[in-house]
């Protein structure tokens, strides 16, 4: 009786055991089929993600939601106004994150979004492995009822700290993505940004932000457009077939832009301008024409022109011991830079050991 006890035991014991490894390689598929053992929340498809934001502990640790695969139709934009979190897909091919029909608004907003002006920044926030469908073409630029908020697809107010990876954004009313309020800190890689009504990125008034191996492509108007950005680095990025520019630079200085593909944008490769004070007839700030960026080894393939320059007497280049802006080891194929009334506001652009650059005249 003790031994076919004993036996009982054993065998008990060593099922239990099975049940258990079981239990840990069924729990383990689970995981790893819904984003993995570091999910704070899990979202399905027909579930809220803005209750799952808003249902984090709010004591300052790190969470992570995490989204399942499938499609998310949205009635209302989501927002996040909550430090440290991560906000994953299970790629941009499987999570799908869209507005239902007929909603006109941004998609997903980092940061105080019914505030005019935000009263706070938002820090250490991640967006990464999902894709992103913006409202298409039709209605406003701007939400009806909150008039200064445009219909971007993703927005950063006042973000510090802010990663955006393996983003697939596409069919913008607005930008696809957009930063403003002095964000800073800000990485913007490994995205594909395509089918904007206006930019596919947009960088308003920005401090220090990386934009680093993007595909920016068939936007109507440019692929990068910036107005204010200091001490930034735009690196191996593609730009491409842009209805204006690849990237219109207004009030820029002190940026990196090099190894990057500029092919088949209409007007320009880069646009180097001011901040427009008056667009009709245009007038710029005072002294805001963009200056000290260095452009080292980029391609510039079949566009308008490489280089182009738009100034005027309160925005210009005169009074400098050297062009403001440097082009070091850029190649230019059948994109012809553009530097017109040089004489009169000066040089803006020295080409050092570029290759088939436009002579200074």
């Amino acid at each position: 009786m003790t031994r076919r006890f004993g036996g009982r035991r054993l065998g008990d014991l060593l099922l239990g055991l099975g049940l258990l490894v079981l239990s840990g390689l069924v729990s383990g598929g689970a995981l790893a089929a819904t984003g993995g053992d570091d999910c704070d929340r899990l979202v399905r498809p027909g579930e809220s993600l803005q209750d799952a934001i808003d249902g984090l502990p709010d004591n300052g640790a790190p969470q992570t939601v995490c989204l399942a695969a499938g499609d998310f139709r949205l009635s209302d934009m989501v927002t996040l106004e909550r430090d440290h979190v991560t906000l994953r897909g299970q790629g941009a091919q499987a999570t799908r994150l869209g507005l239902a029909e007929g909603v006109v608004s941004p998609v997903l907003v980092l940061g105080e979004a019914r505030r005019q002006v935000p009263g706070k920044p938002i820090h250490d926030v991640t967006v990464s492995d999902l894709a992103i469908r913006g409202s298409g073409a039709g209605g406003p630029e701007f939400r009806e009822d909150l008039s200064y908020l445009s219909n971007s697809a993703l927005i950063v107010r006042r973000g510090d700290g802010v990663t955006l990876r393996r983003l697939d954004i596409r069919d913008c009313r607005s930008a696809c993505l957009l930063t403003e309020y002095h964000s800073r800190d800000v990485t913007i890689e490994d995205n594909h940004l395509a089918g904007a009504q206006w930019d596919g990125l947009s960088l308003n008034r920005a401090g220090a932000t990386r934009v680093v191996g993007n595909t920016i492509e068939h936007n109507v108007a440019a692929g990068i457009t910036v107005e204010y950005l200091r001490d930034g680095e735009v690196i191996d990025n593609r730009l491409l077939d842009n209805g204006s520019h690849g990237i219109y630079l207004a009030d820029a200085e002190h940026n990196v832009f090099r190894d990057n593909l500029f092919r088949g944008n209409r007007q320009a490769g880069v646009f180097l301008t001011c901040s427009i004070r008056h667009r009709n007839p245009v007038e710029c700030w005072e002294d805001s024409f963009s200056r000290d960026n260095v452009f080292r080894n980029n391609r510039f393939v079949d566009n308008g022109h490489g280089f182009q320059v738009s100034l005027d007497d309160a925005a210009n280049c005169r009074g400098f011991d050297t062009p403001p802006n440097l082009s070091q080891g850029d190649t230019f194929h059948n994109s012809p830079n553009d530097e017109p009334s040089w004489e009169r506001y000066g040089h803006c652009i020295r080409y050092d050991g570029s290759r088939e650059a436009a002579p200074d005249g």
